[in-house]
């Protein structure tokens, strides 16, 4: 027998690493050399000598360590065991949490689960092993004995990191370092979740959700470029979720897919893939403008009355997403316009073109609700100067995660991109300053609170950011704290900060335009089929001086 003999999986996409944790947040008077845990000790198991990290609970003592990695990631973890004197193993609890809190919280406290993927458990751990246990996504591992009068010996405890080995060959610089960290943080969000398909989330849903994959497609061809994963999402849910029914159930979701067809066609200009799709996409785009009716309202209210999914924030205001979806419908037949005419189905984009306008007028009312404004005023259903007023009213209260990127463009190009940057700095910014590394499934500025963190050990009755918060299916503990619907910043950065907008499909044709806000200069590089974009602006008096950098076969139009 040989390895050429087994039947591999040609799908598996990861790479494995393992990772040292980096702090002891908490250690009991059972555990000792605690200190050992945080070098690079040999992962393989042993006997003999040398020095170990020991667990004991002799005497009744309570044998446990708190460890942080230092960043949210994708994994499992390893014990590395040494034969002690008793010669034997013990049963070990191991928790992990994206949060502290999640990691010191027992089950079904504070919503604590381990729903999708198993984050809590309590598992038979041998002597010279270096077992790996889980696969989900977190930051802090709590680790105890729990085998009364037993004594282990650990040499090492690693994380067990899994990940797509792909280069980040977009990039952003800035004279203002909390938006350089709120583009690396984005970045690094949809990494995650570019897992063995694109998920929403690293820890839960793990899902292909792919109303969630339009934000993360934009930060992906942003910073990484075409990657099969997208292609294979969007296989995925064609395979799965087949016509005559809704991708994930939702027509809304309908809507996104033909969205992110397009814009992702317009980056890589790959168009075997419309061709691939076509009758699906084709099929999703008769049945959404089937719902477009001649009178008013335009799309039809029993159909919003089945649940119309359009942002956690609106889900329990029927009015509002109404309006929303109006103006997401526009989007989505204005795209599907765009892909039949680059696959000839005229009779279909006729069919789409006459169906747009008459989706603006709808009588429903946008209730003040960030997202809404956003995605009417994108679609031109709300003048500019009434949407300026909404979206930057109040700052960055009122935004969401799933909807950022469309709040920021809107409020760039109604009220200016230094007001969007602010809104942008207070509302990302207000999950970095809690210890966050990754983007959250939801965050609202009135969670902030003084000393609310993430990253410390919480006194009894303190207040907990991340148990103490939340709404509808992420209530608690369950919520998310590495969501890649919430990357829409870095696409966001790079469209309208360093200004490059894709004229012609597969970016053979780019117009660059920086639109520096409050910014003294900016730096950065935009991946396209040919190589990268290099763009450099600088305030000099009243001018911005632009240094651009061209691939072969991209051209600049003004």
């Amino acid at each position: 027998m040989s390895i050429s003999q087994l039947k591999v999986s040609s799908t598996y996409p990861l790479k494995k690493d393992y990772i040292l944790p980096v702090k002891i947040l908490m250690c009991t008077e059972g555990v000792s050399n605690a200190q050992l845990l945080l070098q690079d000790m040999e992962q393989q198991p042993r006997i003999g000598n040398g020095e170990v990290s020991e667990f004991s609970t002799v005497g009744g003592k309570k044998a446990a360590i708190l460890l942080d990695f230092g960043s949210e990631f994708s994994g499992g973890i390893q014990l590395t065991t040494r034969l002690g004197s008793d010669k034997q193993g013990g049963m070990v609890h191991i928790r992990l949490g994206e949060s502290v809190a999640e990691a010191m919280s027992p089950l079904q406290e504070k919503n604590a689960c381990n729903h999708h993927s198993t984050h809590d458990m309590v598992v038979p751990v041998p002597l010279l092993s270096n077992t790996e246990w889980s696969q989900t996504a977190y930051r802090f591992a709590y680790i105890e004995l729990v085998s009364p009068e037993t004594t282990m010996e650990f040499t090492a405890i690693c994380g067990a990191f899994t990940y797509r080995d792909i280069p980040y060959l977009g990039t952003f610089q800035c004279d203002d370092k909390l938006l350089e960290e709120i583009y690396q943080a984005s970045a690094y969000t949809v990494h995650l979740c570019m897992q063995e398909n694109l998920w929403d989330g690293v820890k839960r849903d793990r899902l292909v959700w792919i109303g969630d994959m339009h934000p993360e497609m934009l930060a992906i061809r942003s910073v990484f470029g075409h990657q099969k994963v997208l292609d294979d999402g969007l296989r995925f849910i064609a395979a799965k979720d087949p016509l005559p029914g809704w991708p994930n159930e939702m027509a809304t979701y309908a809507m996104w897919y033909i969205l992110i067809l397009w814009d992702w066609y317009e980056h890589n200009g790959k168009i075997g893939l419309l061709n691939e799709l076509r009758d699906y996409w084709t099929g999703l785009l008769q049945n959404l403008a089937a719902l477009v009716h001649e009178e008013k309202p335009a799309l039809i209210e029993q159909e919003l009355q089945r649940g119309f999914f359009f942002d956690w924030p609106t889900q329990s205001m029927p009015v509002p997403s109404g309006a929303g979806v109006h103006a997401l419908m526009a989007k989505a037949l204005e795209a599907g316009v765009k892909l039949c005419q680059a696959v000839g189905e005229q009779t279909l984009a006729e069919e789409c073109s006459r169906k747009i306008p008459l989706l603006a007028d709808n009588g429903m009312e946008h209730g003040n609700m960030k997202q809404v404004v956003a995605m009417m005023s994108l679609a031109g259903h709300l003048p500019k100067e009434e949407a300026a007023k909404l979206l930057t009213r109040n700052g960055g209260k009122g935004m969401s995660t799933f909807q950022s990127y469309y709040i920021l463009m809107a409020a760039a190009k109604t009220a200016g991109t230094e007001q969007a940057l602010a809104m942008l700095k207070e509302y990302y910014g207000g999950m970095l300053a809690t210890g966050a590394t990754t983007f959250w499934e939801d965050f609202d500025l009135d969670w902030l609170r003084d000393g609310a963190r993430i990253d410390k050990v919480l006194e009894l009755g303190e207040y907990d950011i991340h148990g103490d918060n939340g709404r509808f299916c992420y209530e608690g503990l369950r919520h998310s704290l590495c969501h890649g619907w919430s990357a829409g910043p870095a696409a966001f950065l790079a469209e309208n900060v360093l200004g490059v907008e894709i004229v012609e499909p597969g970016c053979r044709k780019v117009r660059i335009q920086p639109q520096l806000g409050h910014l003294q200069w900016v730096k950065g590089t935009y991946p396209t089929p040919y190589g990268v974009i290099s763009v450099e602006a600088r305030r000099s008096g009243d001018q911005i001086l632009t240094d651009i950098r061209l691939p072969e076969g991209v051209t600049q139009v003004q």
